[in-house]
């Protein structure tokens, strides 16, 4: 029982560090991030959590068929915060002073992908919408469970840390913190797929 038990977690443990490792791959090309993240959170609930389906084969599905949306919403993720770079940049320019009201706005705002990107592309892995729609619905999960959305966001501030201070480690967090994050997130997920009968309805076990 104990050593069947040892070699569930084992299994289990490599799914997690193995969809980490197709993540990273399928985010090299960098505009791929968001499909990819995509990608990532569905095997996670669906093929590591719920235990249905072949990881691999999942992952490259849904990264495929959420390609064009996932790229779009992480390419508007950048846009707005080159954009709000920019607005910093030519704030000092200005001579706005450091200790400002509109400086420190203006790099608040700059927080705000961290806060959205947990939620737009767990919710794409799940739900068909338009782009607008995704974006409009992740807001409002983000500020409906604003509890929530600080403990993922201080999820993936440390995950960026750990990275930066030991970067021969990014290979193996990327799997752990989407599961760290899906423990979250699932509960939130929970109620809004409960009358949800068409299909291979997995998420609702």
């Amino acid at each position: 029982m104990k050593q069947s038990r040892f070699h569930a977690v084992v299994a289990a443990l490599s799914d997690v560090i193995w969809a980490g490792v197709l993540w990273l791959l399928c985010s090299l090309p960098l505009v791929t991030v968001g499909a990819a993240s995509t990608a990532l959170y569905y095997v996670t609930a669906k093929c590591i959590r719920h235990e249905r389906g072949s990881l691999t084969k999942s992952f490259f599905r849904a990264f495929r068929e959420n390609f064009r949306q996932g790229t779009l919403l992480w390419l508007l993720l950048v846009l707005y915060v080159l954009i709000g770079l920019a607005n910093t940049y030519a704030l000092g320019s200005m001579g706005i002073e450091r200790g400002s009201a509109l400086y420190y706005l203006v790099r608040l705002l700059l927080l705000l992908p961290l806060l959205l990107f947990p939620w737009l592309f767990a919710f794409l892995s799940r739900f068909q919408n338009s782009i607008g729609g995704t974006l409009k619905f992740s807001a409002y999960l983000a500020l409906r469970h604003f509890g929530v959305t600080l403990l993922l966001a201080a999820e993936l501030a440390l995950f960026g840390l750990i990275v930066w201070l030991i970067p021969p480690l990014l290979p193996l967090l990327p799997g752990v913190l989407c599961l760290l994050m899906s423990l979250s997130i699932e509960p939130v997920f929970r109620p809004l797929t409960a009358d949800q009968t068409e299909g291979d309805a997995w998420y609702n076990e």
